[in-house]
């Protein structure tokens, strides 16, 4: 006879039910005994989020106190945006008048696009020379190529500046495409001999005239305000001479007629970027100059202080030897010499900034050790807030928040002024409220040059 566990079992077929009850509770006493060991009932339990909360409150170890740290003070950068007043030192007329002395004035101007300059200003070029009275203008940063200079519909070589007396040569870059390019733009003057009219002078250092080596007549003696139908008188502007009063002064009209005209500097690297134009006059040599920027990322900075200051640098100390002449490099020479030279000395970018890197800085000053002078800051030593370069991404030329980026850099013999010496730097300055086209917004610095009585 069968006993009650066997009946169930046969009754109901299924001998693995009492397997699977057991493992049932096996879990049910699991979950109970997890309940019991926290103690916390359905009903009791608090929200998840108060459950983490109370998980995280942990009791933290003592930490040692550490020593009180020393606040450093933060170094504001310098914010000089006034423009210092600077004095006038050098009247050209009251010179002419006193001492039959010309005055000789050389303008610069980055233009960043020529063609961009004359689209927005047509006459920007031919207002600047009448207005000033210019004997030469230098432009860099023309952005031009060959087929733009001869391009008939452009109106440049044997148009631009050609009413106003000027001739003019373009130096344009072969490596790129809107890149780089400087220009000169030269007065015509005509040269006398034995009190009658020259052909002398082309503009372009040319003659097309041959003449006997004799003693060249003063201008003193000949050019006059009734000359102006002739071109040689009537000079525009504030020099504008008074009637009878010689124009150009007892000098020697030869001596502001170029004797040559050259591109480069000899090295392929950096002439095939038309960076330097350059013009021999009797008296003195000047180099026209658009240096390399060292770029956004200082990707060309090794390139610009190893390579090209130093190569450029021995190509004016070896025509000044050559020469026998003074010379005079002037443009933009993209560097910010010192403190003066920028609106916020000091702030941390302009460390790491083309034109205000220390290896620039550094550079530019073996080149004035070697023998030469920065013009504006020989004349105006303490002069704060004249700059040349202004962001406009930024809008920064109206707060003249900007930096002094171009120059005239001189042999030192142009600041002797003993009698003997007959070429003198007399002054050099900025014209803050010319504006030209392009990212680039520059005032112009302007050397005025005393040419003296030979």
């Amino acid at each position: 006879m069968a006993s009650d566990s066997d009946e169930s079992i046969e009754s109901t077929g299924r001998p693995k039910r009492k397997v699977k009850v057991k493992r049932k509770v096996k879990v049910k006493r699991k979950v109970a005994k997890k309940r019991k060991a926290s103690d916390i009932s359905d009903d009791d339990a608090p929200a998840p989020a108060e459950v983490v909360a109370k998980s995280k409150v942990k009791p933290s170890p003592k930490k040692k106190a550490s020593p009180a740290k020393k606040n450093k003070k933060k170094v504001e950068p310098q914010r000089i945006t006034e423009r210092d007043e600077i004095p006038k030192l050098w009247n050209a007329q009251e010179e002419l008048k006193k001492n039959g002395s010309y005055t000789f004035k050389i303008m610069s101007w980055n233009v960043a696009g020529l063609r961009g300059l004359l689209k927005k200003q047509p006459t920007a070029l031919q207002d600047l020379v009448t207005k000033h009275d210019v004997d030469v203008l230098c432009l860099q940063e023309t952005k031009l190529q060959e087929m733009h200079v001869t391009d008939p519909k452009l109106k440049l070589q044997g148009h631009l500046l050609e009413e106003e007396g000027y001739r003019s040569t373009y130096y344009c870059a072969t490596a790129k495409k809107g890149y780089s390019g400087t220009a000169v733009f030269i007065k015509r003057q005509t040269a006398k001999a034995g009190g009658e009219k020259g052909t002398g002078e082309n503009g372009d250092g040319s003659t097309n005239k041959k003449t006997k080596k004799k003693k060249q007549a003063t201008l003193g003696a000949f050019l006059k305000k009734k000359d102006a139908d002739e071109g040689e008188a009537d000079k525009a502007g504030t020099d504008k001479a008074e009637e009878g009063t010689p124009i150009l002064g007892d000098i020697d009209i030869n001596d502001l007629i170029p004797t040559n005209i050259s591109t480069g500097i000899g090295h392929e690297e950096h002439d095939s970027e038309g960076r330097v134009l350059s013009v021999d006059f009797p008296r003195f040599s000047i180099a026209n100059v658009y240096t390399p920027n060292s770029g956004a990322k200082l990707d060309r900075l090794s390139y610009r202080t190893d390579n090209w200051d130093t190569q450029f640098l021995q190509y004016m100390q070896d025509k000044e030897n050559k020469l026998d002449v003074p010379v005079i490099w002037l443009g933009d020479l993209n560097v910010a010499h010192n403190f003066r030279d920028t609106w916020n000395e000091g702030a941390p970018h302009l460390k790491k900034s083309a034109g205000t890197t220390a290896e620039e800085r550094e550079s530019f000053q073996e080149q004035l050790d070697s023998g030469f002078i920065d013009a504006f800051r020989e004349l105006h030593p303490e002069a704060m807030g004249h700059y040349s370069f202004w962001s406009q991404r930024a809008g920064n030329r109206s707060p003249n928040k900007g930096l002094r980026l171009d120059y005239f850099v001189c042999s030192k013999e142009l600041f002797n002024t003993e009698e003997t010496n007959k070429v003198v730097v007399r002054d050099s300055f900025l014209l803050p409220d010319v504006t030209g086209s392009g990212k680039n917004r520059r005032s112009l610095p302007m050397d005025h040059m005393n040419n003296r009585h030979a």
